[in-house]
């Protein structure tokens, strides 16, 4: 899955049963991907992606990985390949797993674009079934709320740990229950909020792309911790992004101080909570 789609609209909207049909989330990533990347460039995702790099760059030395030279890097739901080519250009080796055909067709284009053909394997698979070798790889990167959208998180999450070799390292980012719990309430719709609450899933969607949605797994705080006991320790958890909403041209400006101001207050708990998205990493124990 390709996924970083947080930013497509949860579908309580008036109407919307009437048109719309729940389905697989690579259902709805083909139907989009060649729209993909243009529904990221606002000046918000790219204050996002910025911040995920930092966050990327200081989980990965707290493990001891100082350099990207040599790394062997599953991106898991590379979808059109954003951070496949990020890891690839830092010099790692990289193996590109997602269950969207249509995402990966966008990939294969931008690879040969960078000349990265050579660095970066595309292979079409899901989470829950890898076909990797156990003990594989020194990191799974699990960007844009990929443990979120798969199926089976039980079944995803062992076979994370199953290809990591000891230590390796999870980076990840998810859906969070805050964010659409207080859209929700703040949007008068209590059956969603119960709902949600209940089950902590969401039917997403945007209905200007595609009549097709997909459920959402929401975490907190607490969730993502929880999956410490599939054999991780937690080692980071932060908010992206946990100010805002910004006016889009007053950030476009001034880029590089929100960035440094997020980045530094993304990590202190009473925030995490109003981010859209929670980033996390988790150290495979022996």
């Amino acid at each position: 899955m390709s996924l970083e789609a947080s930013s497509v609209l949860y579908k309580y909207l008036s109407g919307a049963m009437e048109v719309s049909r729940l389905a697989h989330s690579w259902e709805y990533y083909d139907d989009i991907a060649s729209i993909y990347d243009s529904m990221y460039m606002e000046p918000y995702w790219i204050l996002y992606h910025l911040l995920t790099e930092k966050l990327i760059e200081d989980d990965l030395k707290k493990i001891g990985f100082n350099s990207y030279d040599g790394l062997n890097v599953l991106d898991l739901g590379s979808g059109t390949g954003r951070w496949s080519i990020f890891f690839a250009l830092k010099g790692a080796k990289v193996w590109a797993v997602d269950p969207s055909r249509e995402m990966l067709n966008v990939q294969r284009k931008k690879l040969r674009e960078y000349e990265l053909e050579d660095k970066v394997q595309i292979l079409h698979a899901r989470a829950e079934v890898l076909p990797f070798k156990s003990g594989f790889f020194d990191v799974v990167n699990a960007q844009g709320d990929v443990l979120s959208y798969v199926e089976n998180l039980d079944v995803s999450m062992r076979e994370i740990r199953r290809v990591l070799k000891s230590p390796g390292v999870l980076l990840a980012s998810v859906d969070s229950f805050y964010d659409f719990a207080n859209s929700m309430l703040s949007g008068g719709s209590l059956r969603d909020f119960h709902s949600l609450e209940k089950l902590k899933m969401v039917e997403i969607g945007d209905l200007n792309h595609s009549f097709k949605t997909f459920m959402s797994r929401v975490f907190t705080v607490e969730d993502v911790k929880k999956l410490e006991d599939y054999g991780f320790e937690l080692l980071d958890l932060a908010g992206k992004v946990v100010f805002g909403p910004y006016d889009e041209f007053f950030l476009a400006k001034k880029m590089d101080e929100i960035l440094e101001i997020e980045y530094r207050y993304c990590r202190v708990r009473e925030l995490i909570g109003k981010s859209e998205h929670i980033h996390f990493s988790l150290v495979k124990k022996e």
